[in-house]
């Protein structure tokens, strides 16, 4: 299977991770999803990540190959958990997607201010409700998710000091980064 994906993409890591915590061997293709024409002729979106599966068939969006590669483990079978896990999956995925649009938005100039702190709020209200959240382990595909937005955070924002005004956040991250699959996939 070939995985277009990008080091410091939390939607690549989120998939990286899946497939490292099951043993599936990923070739793994390095792309700048803005300018990567490969890229596009897997996902016409030109977004990453995009698995190619071996028969040729092509899976899109970090939620649907994350699940398939699970096959039942992350992913609860039903149920209350299973609701959870993919509502706090949804709620890291939005961290993650309102940081790199205020991250790519922050590349203008002039930056379209209006935009950038919309999604600023969006990720400032979230870490709260992140704060107030009770984050299994082991994880679930939820707190995968919300590891690798914080990641991403760190990553991008080295200068926003969310564990300050967060500490049982940032308490259970710095639990999550010790798990097998986090620290293979840094």
């Amino acid at each position: 299977m070939k995985l277009y994906s990008n080091p410091h993409s939390p939607f690549s890591r989120k998939v990286r991770m899946m497939a490292h915590a099951r043993g599936a061997a990923l070739d793994i293709i390095d792309v700048l999803p803005l300018k990567d024409e490969g890229l596009r002729k897997v996902n016409p979106l030109g977004r990453i990540p995009a698995l190619v599966l071996d028969d040729g068939t092509v899976m899109l969006d970090s939620r649907v190959i994350a699940e398939f590669l699970d096959q039942g483990g992350m992913f609860h079978p039903g149920g209350a958990a299973r609701w959870r896990a993919l509502s706090l999956q949804a709620l890291a995925d939005g961290v993650a997607e309102a940081a790199v649009a205020h991250s790519i938005l922050g590349r203008d100039d002039p930056p379209p201010a209006v935009s950038r702190d919309r999604h600023w709020a969006a990720v400032t209200r979230s870490l709260d409700v992140l704060e107030r959240s009770a984050l299994s382990d082991p994880p679930t595909i939820g707190e995968v998710a919300v590891a690798c937005a914080l990641s991403y955070l760190e990553f991008r924002y080295s200068d926003l000091d969310w564990k300050t005004s967060h500490p049982k956040l940032a308490a259970w991250y710095a639990c999550f980064c010790e798990h097998p699959s986090w620290t293979a996939t840094a």
